[in-house]
């Protein structure tokens, strides 16, 4: 039997307000999420120093109980995971009013923001360390679920990190799918099989990343962002200018009968052979 590595959450409990309590100064809210903001702060006494609050409210009681789950989940997977191109939790605390997740500042931003604006190299760079990443957490039995350009940070060396456990989930020994109620993800990312199921249909979450994996190296390569009505395996079929190396990952990702999608780890032997990411690819 596999020995899971998800841990229980280590919480603590703050009497007072997280960033008077981390003599922390909130500095401009980034992003409002379902659960709550994303708040960058910076120390006190060095106000170069920069960090990410995740704050989730608990003011609201109809929403409470889905706020503290998502928070529950997302800090036992920050906390248990332990990988270079994985986003990691400082801290984790209940406040008054609010949970909140402690978190580095990746000041190059998340990779929607870089559409149109990296090259192939970089672009293929990032999507075989997000690989990496999903390499591990599939051979632990885990999925991420919600694999996405916003999703994916870019360090200063241009090292791409995935973050955002909302909707990661672990399977049981021998368990191979889930049915599509218990699948989070995003618009313009859902495999076709996802959109084709009725919600007790169950599916392959391990295909579910290879696919999403897919349409943020189809945006990079393509230069657009992904959309609900874009056919990503029949426009790279289209085109015949591209890499014939990035043509052939874009083509197995996106596959659109699940059976034959190509998975993580395979998809990585494949690219190994012949990439100049093979360091990568062998180190992490």
């Amino acid at each position: 039997m596999t020995h899971s590595i998800i841990q229980d959450p280590k919480v603590v409990i703050y009497e007072k307000d997280f960033f008077t309590k981390c003599h922390l100064r909130p500095e401009t809210v980034l992003d409002k999420g379902l659960c709550g903001q994303i708040v960058l702060a910076s120390l006190l006494e060095r106000p170069d120093t920069k960090f990410i609050v995740k704050k989730f409210c608990l003011k609201n009681k109809e929403k409470k109980a889905r706020h503290k789950s998502v928070f529950k989940r997302e800090v036992k997977f920050m906390q248990s995971l332990a990988h270079d191109y994985l986003t990691t939790c400082i801290a984790a605390a209940r406040c008054p009013g609010y949970l909140a997740i402690f978190m580095k500042y990746y000041g190059r931003g998340t990779l929607d923001l870089y559409v149109g604006e990296i090259g192939l190299d970089l672009a293929e760079q990032c999507v075989l360390q997000v690989a990496c990443a999903l390499r591990y957490m599939h051979k632990n039995k885990l999925v991420h679920l919600d694999v996405k350009l916003d999703n994916i940070f870019l360090d200063e060396q241009h090292d791409a990190v995935l973050g955002d456990f909302g909707m990661a989930a672990e399977l049981k020994p021998g368990q191979q799918a889930l049915a599509k109620r218990n699948i989070g993800g995003t618009s313009g990312y859902f495999a076709p099989e996802w959109i084709a199921a009725t919600k007790d249909v169950e599916l392959d979450p391990y295909k579910l990343d290879s696919y999403s994996l897919g349409v943020v190296l189809w945006s990079l390569v393509f230069e657009q962002g992904p959309e609900e009505n874009i056919h990503y395996y029949y426009e790279t079929r289209k085109r015949r200018d591209i890499q014939e190396h990035i043509r052939d990952m874009l083509l197995r990702l996106l596959n659109r009968c699940p059976g034959t999608r190509i998975t993580i780890t395979d998809l990585l032997a494949r690219v190994r052979r012949d990439s100049k990411y093979r360091i990568i690819i062998d180190n992490n």
